[in-house]
């Protein structure tokens, strides 16, 4: 054989050879983390991601703490006040010279004067004249009146031009509930005694009781 043609035929077959031989694979160890060392990676960035958002859910729950109106801390103590088991030590309940009743402040004036400036008067302080709604009202009344040892104008008033005794607040007195004894006439205003509700004129000098709704949140929270 021509010696020419074994040395090609070589060196094709050390060609083939080179081209179909698969590279060279790297060892097993090389670049290669253990699946412990993933696992831990994962659970690292969760529990990352759970530690922010915590910490901002808590930074917002602080801020809406912090902004929280006053009165809704007033609130909450005053509604401590009302559960507070009776027999305890009274709290006071309303404003200096303010006698409580009931759910009511009152505010007993020491001067005489006409009807309209006792209106006034209740008016400046956020009260009305007082508004007797009941029997047991008007008794109480009464025995306060002859306690005091005078008489006082209270809310109500006869309207001329309807011919009917009104409230201050707008309600048509009730016979039933209390009787005005006396004239009815213009400039007609009812005052309290001892014993009767009864017609006076309202240019005539009687004290005069005022009232207003019982707000506890002004003795807990005086500077909210």
């Amino acid at each position: 054989m021509d010696e020419s043609m074994v040395y090609n035929n070589l060196n094709l077959s050390r060609i083939w050879g080179i081209r179909n031989a698969s590279p060279p694979s790297l060892p097993s160890e090389t670049c290669r983390c253990p699946h412990w060392h993933r696992l831990a990676l994962k659970l690292g960035c969760a529990g990352l991601i759970l530690l922010v958002l915590s910490l901002t859910g808590l930074s917002v729950l602080v801020r809406v703490l912090v902004q929280k109106p006053p009165i809704e801390k007033c609130s909450v103590s005053a509604q401590e006040v009302m559960d507070e088991p009776k027999g305890r030590s009274a709290i006071p309940t309303c404003l200096k010279d303010w006698q409580p009743y009931q759910d009511k402040c009152l505010f007993i004036s020491q001067i005489s004067r006409p009807w309209s400036e006792g209106l006034a008067d209740c008016s400046v302080r956020g009260a009305t004249l007082l508004l007797i709604e009941d029997q047991e009202e008007l008794r109480y009344f009464q025995d306060f009146s002859k306690r005091e040892g005078h008489q006082f104008f209270i809310g109500l008033k006869y309207i001329q031009v309807e011919q009917i005794w009104k409230w201050t607040n707008g309600s048509t007195l009730n016979p039933d509930r209390l009787r005005v004894t006396g004239k009815d006439k213009e400039n007609s205003c009812a005052v309290i005694s001892q014993t009767e509700v009864f017609s006076d004129s309202c240019s005539a000098d009687n004290r005069w009781i005022c009232q207003k709704n019982l707000d506890v949140c002004e003795i807990l929270c005086p500077d909210s």
